[in-house]
């Protein structure tokens, strides 16, 4: 499956009836997609997290089909914050490529993780959002 068939599929069970006494007004769907998305991240890690503190904590072996799971659960929400925003899965991966060269030149080392060149970093994402205008 391509990461464009991916994302129509998720498109197929995306919920887009929202509460209106629960939505503000003046907020549009678009925007509630992005927060239903964002939400559904924070959901997922927090279920990711969990997995690892049964293990740490209380000697469970990693439950490999849960984790799984929920890295589906995640690539779900991320595929409707693609949709909302207009932007392919590859792109996405691309740019973080892209920004991430920048930040680590050769290999991750400490000291570029913590000397980090926003300005340089930002100017990547930029640059996708200004080549998109123009098309």
């Amino acid at each position: 499956m391509t990461n464009q068939e991916y994302i129509q599929n998720v498109l197929k069970t995306e919920c887009n009836v929202y509460n209106p006494e629960l939505a503000c007004r003046t907020t549009n769907h678009n925007t509630l997609r992005l927060l239903h998305g964002a939400m559904g991240l924070a959901t997922e890690a927090g279920e990711l997290l969990d997995i690892f503190k049964k293990h740490i904590f209380y000697g469970k072996d990693i439950d490999k089909p849960n984790l799984i799971e929920e890295m589906g659960d995640a690539c779900w929400y991320i595929a409707v914050i693609c949709d909302v925003l207009g932007i392919s899965l590859e792109e996405v991966m691309r740019i973080n490529i892209d920004k991430l060269r920048v930040r680590f030149p050769n290999m991750f080392t400490e000291t570029s993780a913590q000397n980090r060149d926003l300005d340089a970093e930002r100017k990547i994402l930029e640059q996708f959002i200004d080549s998109n205008k123009e098309e």
